[in-house]
């Protein structure tokens, strides 16, 4: 499943030496790098600037994802504490093409936190990715909380007896939409009815499985809620950062196609494996 790693490792350079000139020629860039061909049902290792690149226009049906969170999560191929308003100008630039691939009846699904601290910035990324979203032309649709059903996980438990470092690790589901939210073709969903109440339930009780493999992935049931309210059987789901494969995992069990991206070559490996033990 994985494809193109020499191409991932020469673009990448190139885009590392934009990153730190401020993305002055970044509209360059993007103008250069024409989309040519882009292949089903795999996980490109390279970043996911490269592999928007390949994505004709108005291609994708949903994109499901969850970015780094930029709280210096100890990953494998990425450094994940950006200075803050670095960190929002990099969503931006995968949002504003984002927005060119999706189709005109395409939805999108955003996993972030509601409010942490990110390089001692106390901040709200899901607002923030909402108004770049809405700048690019996304409309917004709904913010689905989901919460991991073990209690005390990342709790601030030094704040049980003071009141000075309250912790509140809630996380959001931001669902955007491009042109019109109706699709255009009626097609299969395959969700049950109690799964289809769940997920307007407006809070989502997920169960967090802890893999070794990756220090942030999310649960399959998350990305499946997704893949099955706000898509059809045969559609095209994208994951820029597709980490170990949860999002293709979910994709395959629901005949969904699938595109990808990740950068680090370890998870890309991890996400072939648990694709051919289907």
């Amino acid at each position: 499943m994985i494809f193109s790693v020499e191409a991932r490792n020469c673009h990448s350079a190139y885009f590392h030496r934009l990153w730190k000139t401020g993305y002055e020629r970044y509209d360059l860039y993007m103008e250069d790098q024409k989309p040519t061909w882009i292949k089903l049902n795999k996980i490109y290792n390279e970043d996911c600037l490269n592999t928007l690149t390949r994505i004709p226009d108005k291609y994708v049906d949903l994109t499901v994802t969850s970015p780094p969170y930029n709280i210096g999560i100890k990953y494998d191929s990425y450094v994940d504490s950006r200075p803050y308003a670095d960190y929002f100008a990099w969503i931006k630039y995968w949002l504003r093409e984002l927005y060119r691939v999706t189709k005109p009846d395409g939805r999108v699904c955003i996993n972030h936190y509601l409010s942490i601290s990110m390089n001692g910035v106390r901040c709200s990324p899901v607002a923030n990715i909402i108004a770049i979203a809405e700048k690019m032309g996304f409309k917004y649709y709904g913010l689905p909380l989901w919460q991991d059903d073990r209690k005390g996980k990342n709790m601030g438990w030094g704040s049980w007896f003071s009141a000075s470092a309250l912790h509140s690790p809630v996380a959001g589901i931001i669902i955007l939409y491009k042109g019109r939210w109706k699709k255009d073709q009626s097609g299969v969903a395959n969700n049950s009815e109690e799964e289809f109440i769940a997920g307007f339930s407006g809070v989502w009780n997920l169960r967090t499985k802890n893999r070794k493999e990756h220090p942030a992935a999310f649960p399959e049931s998350l990305p499946s809620r997704c893949i099955q309210l706000f898509s059809n059987e045969g559609d095209l789901v994208f994951d820029p950062f597709m980490g170990i494969g949860t999002t293709a995992v979910a994709c395959r069990r629901l005949n969904r196609n699938f595109i990808g991206s990740e950068v680090s070559t370890n998870y890309c490996l991890i996400a072939e494996k648990r694709l051919n033990d289907l």
